[in-house]
């Protein structure tokens, strides 16, 4: 039987509260990332200041967007992949508890495994990674139908995060999924995901990103069971998509979020219609057919049962989910709420339809100086606009009242914080009080042992190798992990773990720990030069050879410095800040499309980026906004909402490049670049940023920057 490999990185929303009101999140990640070093037998990261490899084979770090993330070891089987997710959550959860001292008496640190954000209109992620074989462009369309159908049992439930009614959804995410196809994970993201990455060698990844966090361990496991078989029978040749192409998946996916029922004609590519239990149940019989089969794993005919079982439900019994799927428990639990609150759960639809046609008609009023808000609008005591006037005939055919809506939208923001509460990590979590009162039936059999995860690392493959290291070398302070290699400086020694399949300690000298050494120890200084570091290195070694590339462009030899970047580029060091570099030296040279492409490139693997590189493809993406004459204000926001994080300045020659730009961008644009550039390489200088209205006037734009 075949075995497969997956992962989920889990995005976290973290906040303080206390008796002063919020606590700066700043300080809570630097508290809790303190305390996780010296709490958590770990490795510290090869590449990031912000993260750890932790004794059970997992990362914990400090993502971009200022917010906690854990990606699971590497799992061969689902139930794994739920324990593993199901012990991050307890290892943020405890460390989120331990720091709640530190700061004044009566202080909760609070963690969210949650979707969206409805105040801000962010969201956050939880990928999925599955490794394969073939190209992608084969595998997109036989994963995308899969992808949008699922959603009728992973959908996390919640409410359409951009209605300004109360509308409930399968899926609050795929408000935010906006196409079919993207490389972005943090704006235009898309169903299927282009980054190309594959962590190991001989296998391409998979990265799936329009998936939710979940509380069921059923939803879980048949999210992660389900894809990965289908996965393989994609490499095996067997087509499994082919038969049900949609005719245009995002339409799918959002009919899909909206239909309760999972009842709703898809239309498909060939003309005809299929819901989305007949397009899963067309890859259930593919799979159950298959299922003995010898690229099939053995776990393949548990999943197959409780993906027909979970079907069967959904057709048949739809209400009997509400103890089962989280979008079924939260629809039971909201409509409960409803109730209570004074709501009538049932009319929502009805309401839904009247604010968006109130909404549409304030805004069609011509003299915008009489344009009016749905809140003043319906305010008591106040005379009715003519619009409100006109449905007066609707309403009373229902024996509804205006009152009905002020009452609905004063309950908006309570069930707003409901939805969130509802996957807060720790016993004050909803879902967590639910499941202990024993009103839920979402248990997988073989999902248990969660203490056991949290510090052993999965039976097999590197997972395993990773784990066992970091537990014996622990302590070393100059050793150092990622997820293709372990380096014990100490030794002078590498253990490769590019296979994902190892299960053999296999080192080999490592020619650069002196590189490596002085790298991590400036780093842990808060000064790492790119510019400046590493002179005495091997030639042979990629610090050497990108220091070299440094050298050459302050010196104007381009060419060389194209030559050595793209040099690095094919061997994948460092790739973020390669593209970066490599970015440069095409602008000097005035090949503005290809610097776009390789700030593209940069951006959209930016997780596996130092904290400071981060802000510096934003940095390139507002000079091709300005050079495009493009409105910057969001970038802007983005950027200095980025230098607000940890050991985000780090010296940094811009000048030569913005020089020889200059009468493109403008004075003012060249003078604003100059000093943002300034604050790129030392926090002290960003208070010149001050001196610019652009910079002043987002004060607040922090919460612009987006989590994902």
């Amino acid at each position: 039987m075949a075995d497969l490999l997956f992962g989920v990185e889990t995005e976290y929303a973290i906040t303080g509260m206390s008796s002063g009101g919020v606590v700066d999140r700043d300080e809570i990640l630097q508290r809790v990332m303190g305390h996780a070093r010296r709490s958590l037998i770990h490795l510290p990261d090869m590449y990031s200041a912000r993260g750890i490899f932790l004794q059970n084979g997992s990362r914990f770090y400090v993502d971009c967007g200022s917010h906690p993330e854990i990606c699971t070891p590497e799992c061969a089987n689902p139930w794994d992949a739920v324990r593993y997710i199901q012990a991050g959550h307890s290892i943020l959860s405890d460390l989120a508890s331990s720091v709640e001292s530190a700061f004044p008496q009566g202080t909760e640190i609070l963690c969210f495994r949650c979707n969206v954000d409805y105040s801000a209109g962010t969201t956050w992620g939880t990928h999925e990674s599955y490794l394969h074989h073939m190209s992608q462009d084969e595998l997109q369309p036989q994963v995308i139908p899969h992808l949008v159908s699922r959603l009728i049992y992973t959908g996390a439930g919640g409410f359409n995060p951009l209605s300004q009614g109360l509308e409930f959804t399968l899926s609050p995410r795929m408000a935010h999924i906006r196409r079919v196809v993207s490389g972005d994970s943090m704006g235009d993201r898309g169903i299927w995901h282009t980054r190309s990455e594959p962590l190991s060698s001989g296998f391409s990844r998979l990265h799936v990103l329009c998936g939710e966090s979940l509380c069921s361990e059923t939803a879980t496991f048949l999210k992660i069971g389900v894809t990965a078989l289908i996965v393989a029978m994609a490499d095996a040749g067997l087509a499994p998509g082919s038969a049900v192409q949609l005719a245009d998946p995002l339409e799918a996916l959002r009919g899909i979020a909206e239909d309760v029922t999972c009842q709703r004609p898809l239309r498909m590519a060939d003309g005809s219609c299929k819901t989305a239990i007949a397009i899963q149940r067309h890859y259930l019989g593919l799979a159950e057919d298959h299922v003995g089969d010898s690229f099939m794993p053995a776990w393949a005919p548990a999943v197959c049962r409780h993906w027909r079982a979970i079907l069967d439900q959904l057709e048949d019994a739809p209400s009997s989910i509400e103890q089962t799927l989280d979008w079924g428990i939260k629809r039971a639990l909201y409509a409960n709420q409803a109730r209570a609150l004074g709501v009538c759960w049932e009319d929502l639809p009805f309401w839904n339809r009247v604010i968006g046609q109130l909404i549409t008609a304030f805004g069609a009023r011509k003299n915008q100086r009489k344009g009016i808000s749905l809140e003043v609008a319906i305010a008591p005591n106040r005379r009715m606009p003519k619009e409100m006037r006109s449905l007066d005939p609707l309403l009373q055919s229902r024996n509804l009242h205006w009152e009905d809506l002020r009452v609905l939208l004063g309950c908006r923001q309570k069930f707003f914080e409901i939805d969130t509460r509802f996957g807060q990590l720790g016993s004050k979590g909803i879902f967590h009080t639910l499941d202990t009162s024993g009103v839920l039936n979402h248990r997988i059999n073989g999902v248990d042992n969660i203490e056991h995860a949290v510090a052993e690392p999965p039976t097999g493959g590197r997972a395993k190798l990773r784990g066992r290291i970091i537990q014996r070398l622990a302590g070393a302070h100059k050793s150092r992990c990622d997820w293709q290699q372990i380096v014990n400086m100490e030794e002078g020694q590498m253990l490769d773990l590019s296979d994902p399949f190892s299960c053999v300690e296999s080192w080999r000298p490592f020619r650069g720990t002196e590189v490596l050494n002085t790298r991590m120890s400036q780093r842990s200084a808060g000064f790492l030069n790119f510019d400046g570091d590493l002179d005495n290195a091997d030639e042979e070694n990629p610090y050497s050879r990108r220091q070299d590339a440094a050298n050459r462009i302050l010196s104007g030899d381009y060419s060389g410095a194209e030559t050595l970047l793209r040099r690095l580029m094919q061997e994948r060091f460092m790739m973020t800040s390669t593209c970066c570099h490599l970015a440069r030296v095409l602008l000097m040279t005035d090949r503005e499309a290809e610097a776009r492409e390789q700030i593209n490139q940069a951006w959209a693997i930016r997780e596996e980026a130092d904290t400071y590189v981060v802000p510096r493809i934003l940095f390139f993406q507002l000079v091709f906004a300005m050079l495009e004459r493009a409105n910057t204000t969001t970038i802007i926001g983005q950027i200095r909402a980025a230098l607000l994080a940890p050991d985000s300045h780090l010296d940094w020659t811009i000048r030569p490049m913005l020089d020889h730009l200059r009468s493109r961008l403008g004075a003012a644009n060249h003078r604003f670049l100059k000093a943002l550039g300034e604050a790129l390489s030392s926090s002290e200088a960003m208070s010149r940023l001050n001196e610019f209205p652009r910079w002043r006037a987002l004060a607040t734009a922090a919460s612009d920057y987006p989590a994902e």
